[in-house]
C-alpha cells in the first residue's frame, strides 16, 4: 500500500482508497491505473484557500470600483480609500495567480 496525492486537494491518500477522505474526490481510477502499472500523473487544481483568495481579491476590486464610481457620480473626489482598495485588490489577485502557478509547477 502506497500513498498518492489527491488530484483535487493534494493531500496524501492511500492508493487503495476509493475516494479522498479530506475532499471526497474519486480515486478509484487512480488506484486501477497504478495496479495496471501505469504512471500516475495528476493535474493539480488550486486549493480551496487559493480559490477563496482569488474570489476575495476580485470582490475587493469590485467594491473599490463601485465606491469610486458612486463618488464620481455624485460629483465629488473619489478619495484615497476606493483607489487603495482597487490597487490592493489587483495586487492581491496577481500574487494569488502567481501562487497558483507555483503550486501547479511543483
Amino acid at each position: 500500500m502506497a500513498l498518492i496525492n489527491c488530484p483535487n486537494c493534494s493531500k496524501q491518500v492511500s492508493d487503495a482508497a476509493a475516494a479522498c477522505p479530506d475532499c471526497g474526490a474519486a480515486l478509484a481510477s487512480a488506484g486501477e491505473a497504478q495496479a495496471a502499472g501505469a504512471t500516475l500523473t495528476t493535474a493539480q487544481n488550486p486549493s480551496r484557500k487559493l480559490k477563496l483568495h482569488t474570489l476575495l481579491s476580485i470582490l475587493t476590486i469590485a467594491i473599490g470600483a463601485v465606491v469610486m464610481a458612486a463618488k464620481m457620480y455624485a460629483d465629488s473626489e473619489p478619495g484615497a480609500i476606493p483607489i487603495l482598495l482597487v490597487i490592493l485588490g489587483i495586487g492581491w489577485y496577481f500574487i494569488t495567480r502567481a501562487r497558483i502557478r507555483t503550486s501547479r509547477a511543483s
